[in-house]
């Protein structure tokens, strides 16, 4: 499969069409909105849980960097439960035949269309890394007009986009093009990894998991 992403944008002074605002982010420069308190306190400590707790954590923590963190501090508070996750998390994070523009691109969609801060801010770092245009993550923020991208990337942020939009439906005309390019097991592993990331986004955003210091922000944007 041919890595994608590798065109940017037309850009006009700066600007990505549609969007109407400059292509430019300082860290520092843009805080995140004030949030509610946290509402249930991470698990931080491995030396309290039981046996089955301890496995769970570990489980989570193996192929981490030996952290729990993130949505997963709190998930531990049901040890099955984010072993389980973090189990489907792993087959998401390297296992899809997604390339790591596309999943990553998949990924930060997701967040905006759930309005996960931490998603977001957690993704948007690694998308660029790999390939994802900056001003292609300027269109997916603030929900811009995706006619100046590249078709694939049209294809993939109108997928993300109608699937979790009111309809929670995608269009033949969406589905179709972008089945013929990816095919039939791609396009499953499309699914489950946008299903996944909005399960994750919903106990962030349940919980009220706050992003973390100095992450990018996601730009507020009327619905």
């Amino acid at each position: 499969m041919t890595l994608i992403l590798a065109d940017s944008p037309r850009q006009v002074n700066g600007q990505v069409p549609g969007l109407g605002h400059p292509l430019s982010y300082t860290p520092g420069s843009v805080r995140f909105p004030r949030r509610l308190p946290m509402r249930i306190q991470p698990v931080t400590d491995r030396e309290p849980l039981d046996a089955a707790g301890k496995q769970a954590w570990d489980a989570v923590a193996e192929r981490r960097g030996g952290r729990v963190g993130g949505p997963f501090g709190v998930l531990m508070h049901s040890p099955a439960a984010a072993e389980r996750v973090a189990r489907v998390g792993d087959h998401v994070r390297f296992d899809l035949a997604l390339t790591p523009a596309e999943r990553e691109l998949a990924i930060i969609c997701t967040a905006r269309e759930y309005d996960v801060d931490v998603e977001w801010a957690g993704h948007v770092r690694i998308a660029l890394e790999v390939g994802v245009p900056e001003a292609t993550v300027e269109v997916v923020a603030n929900r811009g007009d995706v006619s100046g991208l590249t078709a694939h990337e049209q294809q993939i942020i109108n997928y993300v986009r109608e699937l979790l939009g009111p309809k929670r439906r995608v269009s033949e005309a969406t589905f179709n093009p972008l089945h013929a390019r990816l095919g039939d097991r791609t396009m499953v592993d499309l699914a489950t990894l946008v299903g996944y990331y909005g399960m994750i986004g919903c106990a962030l955003n349940s919980f009220e998991v706050p992003p973390p210091a100095g992450g990018r922000p996601l730009p507020r944007i009327a619905r």
